[in-house]
């Protein structure tokens, strides 16, 4: 009895594995992203959207293989910090843990001001506009009150904002087959190349980033009942999961605009509010657009819960000072570092979103978040391969430590070149450089903790 009430008690305000999903569905934004990087695809790949789509989810797949299998072994607080740190050690996890903050940061500051504009698209329907910095505002304080309230909470609203917005969705999409199958409009062509076989290497560029986030929930690992466990079957079946729904929803807008007329599709605004109101009028486009803005919230949670939990793992290793490295047992949540997140992303906001709007902040802060966070994948599947190369008590396999972190690192690195060459044009063309000083900021921060280290170590002796 006593062991259970024990367990009972360490298992108190952590996640099981339908939280575990929750937080990695607001992480992923599906909605959000079914909403606009497809018709980014399909400028490019055409009407085989769903190919990019499949080929982008079988790469990703392999990443959240590699994941899984350090998931099996280490649930330590940081995610790619712990698993690197095991592979590369001390310094080589600290380096990949500190990109990984960098791209949550600025990934979640590129997040309130686009939903924002949600808000105000989904007011519009009633007549109402509201100033977007205000309402950027609102969404940045009330994200971090809501975060406060500890990693199980905050799962529990994610699953119901994004899981609402995605039975939305569902429902149109089951709506638009019926209606095209009466019809006799379905065509598989969008599963079957059509001599682009370049353009739907582009599209898997996008497709890649739509599925980016899968693994926040490998950051707050150690809050996950039994995570050893849990962790890596979530990581595996989100991506599954994700892949399957973004097939059936990229096949449906593809018939739903039609093969014939898939540049109205490339070119639409919005292709899930056309969507609606071609097919259900306009009722359908704002519960639609109601779906869009309950996504955008859920990515701004996700975004939020993962960047406080990677300072404070970084903060308990005394990378970062040490407040933030406190756990707050009454809130359930590391509450220092989710302060400093949100007020460190409103001051961001005001600094850039402000004089230059939502647009540049969204287009530029994504971007280089998904930079890093594509570099943090690659060091994950070739420190998980190097892992495993060198752990006497397990099998090094071939195909899973080795073959499998390989076609991942493969399928990643045409995105991040695509970033990289042609050189973009400004300020696109500083993101490489700026990942480059926050990678030496870094390195002076291990120096210097190294150095503290070692003096700490002197004065004891």
């Amino acid at each position: 009895m006593n062991v259970y009430m024990e367990e009972n008690r360490n298992n108190r305000g952590k996640l099981s594995v339908l939280g575990l999903f929750a937080l990695a569905i607001s992480g992923i934004a599906p909605t959000g992203s079914m909403a606009y990087s497809t018709t980014a695809t399909a400028r490019v790949a055409g009407y085989n959207v769903p190919l990019s789509f499949l080929l982008g989810g079988l790469g990703i797949l392999c990443v959240a293989l590699c994941f899984a299998a350090m998931a099996k072994h280490i649930a330590g607080a940081g995610s790619a910090y712990a698993y690197n740190k095991a592979a590369f050690g001390e310094k080589g996890g600290f380096i990949t843990g500190w990109v990984m903050v960098f791209a949550y940061f600025v990934l979640l500051i590129s997040q309130p001001g686009l939903t924002a504009n949600y808000v105000n698209v989904f007011l519009h329907h009633f007549g109402i506009t509201w100033s977007i910095n205000w309402m950027t505002f609102i969404i940045i304080v009330s994200m971090w009150i809501i975060s406060l309230f500890g990693i199980k909470v905050t799962s529990k609203i994610a699953f119901i904002t994004e899981g609402v917005s995605l039975l939305i969705l569902i429902i149109l999409s089951a709506i638009i087959l019926i209606k095209a199958g009466m019809s006799g409009t379905i065509d598989p062509k969008p599963f079957i190349p059509h001599n682009n076989y370049g353009g739907i290497g582009q599209g898997m560029i996008f497709a890649i980033l739509s599925y980016a986030g899968f693994e926040e929930i490998s950051t707050v690992s150690f809050r996950a009942k039994n995570p050893k466990h849990t962790v890596p079957r979530t990581l595996i079946w989100t991506v599954i999961l994700i892949a399957a729904f973004y097939l059936t929803v990229t096949f449906v807008e593809v018939n739903g605009f039609g093969i014939k007329n898939i540049a109205a599709f490339a070119n639409s605004p919005s292709p899930l509010d056309a969507l609606s109101s071609t097919y259900l009028g306009n009722a359908m486009a704002m519960v639609m657009d109601l779906a869009i803005l309950l996504s955008g919230l859920a990515s701004v949670l996700g975004c939020a819960n993962a960047c406080a939990y990677m300072m404070y793992a970084l903060g308990a290793n005394h990378y970062l000072p040490g407040f933030l490295g406190k756990f707050d047992e009454n809130l359930n949540s590391p509450k220092n570092a989710v302060d400093v997140t949100m007020i460190m992303c409103a001051i961001a906001y005001a600094i850039f979103g402000v004089p230059y709007g939502y647009q540049v902040v969204y287009s530029n802060a994504s971007t280089l978040g998904v930079m890093g966070l594509l570099i943090v994948y690659m060091m994950v599947c070739i420190g998980s391969g190097i892992y495993f190369a060198r752990r006497s008590d397990v099998h090094f396999s071939w195909f899973r430590h080795f073959l499998i972190p390989l076609v991942g690192v493969a399928v990643l690195i045409l995105p991040f070149l695509s970033n990289i060459y042609p050189v973009p044009k400004f300020p696109g063309n500083l993101y490489p450089y700026i990942i480059i000083i926050w990678v030496v900021i870094g390195l002076i921060v291990s120096y210097v903790k190294d150095k503290g280290d070692r003096s700490s170590v002197t004065d004891e002796d």
